[in-house]
């Protein structure tokens, strides 16, 4: 029986499909991607939908304020890209049997909405053989994304109000469909291997920025997920050695960090054994190399791999995080060295990267702006983010503000101890003493009172 055309869909259909997608364990605790999809559905339905912008989004589902200090768009392009992956996860597991399948297109945040084409009733053989097929990729997305809960700390309100019904049918293009088929099919030969690469943007997004070995923990089940679906993508095996490099940077020297950084060398070596030339498998090899203490080579390398995907943001990251923990922030801030159409990789990096790059230039007023819209657009901080905040804060003289914000964070990490953590990240003491100096001067007048 063929299923009615995309202009011919109805408003219950859609917000049936919305009710099914939102009921979902794709999409469980992911009360933020929610509220999104909610947003951008309902905005469509009302007649809004062309209108539906950047901006609008960020001041509506999540209250932020244009005048904020955070890039509004890039915080919303990070949600954005979220749900595009959980819907594609959603479609290819629990949702494949969805009569209309709500999409959104890169590069917008309009919904566009399709109807399926229902197929004949199987035999009794049949259906239970298609069920045991397609029960997998179901059990294994609630394994999965139930782990993404752990050390996220992304919650938004519901979106509420009134609800404006309309009788507007949405048709999803030829353009649009082509768009969407080759953004799922390109390299994609299977749904294990679409399922492969949404758990590993998953886990890079745990594993930038964070300090946090829950988190980075977490990347690494969702790496090994990937690996167990499509082992013979480069992309997931360079997952694994982003993660457990990572955990190994973190760790103190012993079995334990000897351990992360074998998997992460044994990673890096497979994602460049399967395909030399992706940017990801040599930033892994970088990343490892730098972990290990080959910092001078890494970097190199690490640019390379920027040359084969300048506009990459995560790999720009992560060369800007090594360029900081080798204490060439002033490098950073001022190289040109590679420019796409005018950009350079300082409109890529995060604002976490600015902030440690510009305390090292002892830029405090920026240090401070570019921390705040950090936190903001991460929606937590973490023990480096807070140390540098509150170092920043003493030398730049907002004394009692560093006592207010450091006095928060006592309870979760100790100056002693984290001033042999910062040891580990930083290439030399110098670096050490301008965070540790400011940071126990600031805890020593707590204590004293």
């Amino acid at each position: 029986m063929q299923s009615p055309s995309a202009s011919e869909v109805s408003e219950r259909q859609i917000r049936g499909a919305l009710v099914a997608v939102l009921a979902s364990s794709t999409f469980a605790d992911a009360n933020r991607v929610k509220a999104f999809l909610s947003y951008i559905v309902e905005e469509s339905l009302s007649g809004r939908g062309a209108n539906i912008r950047a901006k609008l989004i960020a001041a509506d589902v999540y209250g932020r304020r244009p005048e904020s200090g955070a890039d509004q768009e890039a915080i919303v392009r990070v949600d954005a890209g979220r749900l595009r992956r959980r819907l594609d996860a959603y479609y290819f597991s629990e949702g494949a049997g969805d009569p209309v399948r709500i999409h959104v297109l890169s590069g917008g945040y309009i919904p566009t909405f399709e109807v399926m084409e229902q197929k004949e009733p199987e035999g009794a053989d049949q259906t239970e053989s298609r069920v045991r097929q397609s029960r997998t990729p179901y059990v294994l997305g609630l394994l999965v994304f139930g782990v993404l809960c752990i050390g996220i700390g992304w919650f938004a309100k519901d979106s509420s109000g009134d609800l404006r019904p309309s009788t507007l049918a949405l048709e999803i293009s030829p353009a649009d469909r082509a768009e969407r088929l080759v953004r799922n099919s390109v390299n994609q030969v299977s749904s294990a291997s679409l399922l492969a690469r949404t758990f590993v943007e998953d886990a890079r997004e745990l594993t930038f920025p964070s300090i946090d070995m829950a988190r980075l923990e977490a990347a690494a089940v969702l790496c090994q997920r990937a690996i167990d679906l499509a082992p013979d993508l480069s992309t997931v095996h360079s997952c694994d050695a982003f993660a457990y490099a990572f955990m190994a940077f973190v760790t103190p020297k012993g079995e334990v960090r000897t351990s992360r950084l074998l998997r992460a060398k044994k990673g890096a070596a497979t994602a460049l054994r399967i395909d030399p030339s992706d940017a990801y498998a040599q930033m892994a090899a970088a990343w490892t190399q730098f972990v290990e203490g080959e910092r001078t080579t890494s970097i190199i390398r690490a640019r390379s791999a920027l040359r084969i995907a300048p506009e990459d943001s995560f790999l720009s990251n992560f060369y800007g995080m090594m360029m900081t923990f080798d204490g060439q922030g002033a490098e950073l801030l001022s190289s040109n060295f590679l420019q796409v159409d005018g950009r350079t990789l300082k409109d890529l990096y995060h604002p976490f990267i600015l902030a440690g790059a510009k305390f090292q230039i002892r830029d405090y007023n920026g240090t401070i702006r570019a921390l705040q819209d950090a936190i903001e657009l991460e929606g937590r901080t973490s023990a480096l983010m807070a140390a540098i905040y509150v170092s920043a804060l003493e030398n730049n003289g907002d004394h009692k503000v560093a006592e207010q914000f450091a006095r928060n964070f006592t309870n979760t990490w100790q100056p002693v101890q984290f001033r042999k953590s910062l040891a580990r990240l930083y290439s030399n003491d110098a670096e050490v003493l301008t965070i540790a100096g400011p940071l126990a001067d600031v805890m020593a007048r707590i204590d004293s009172r």
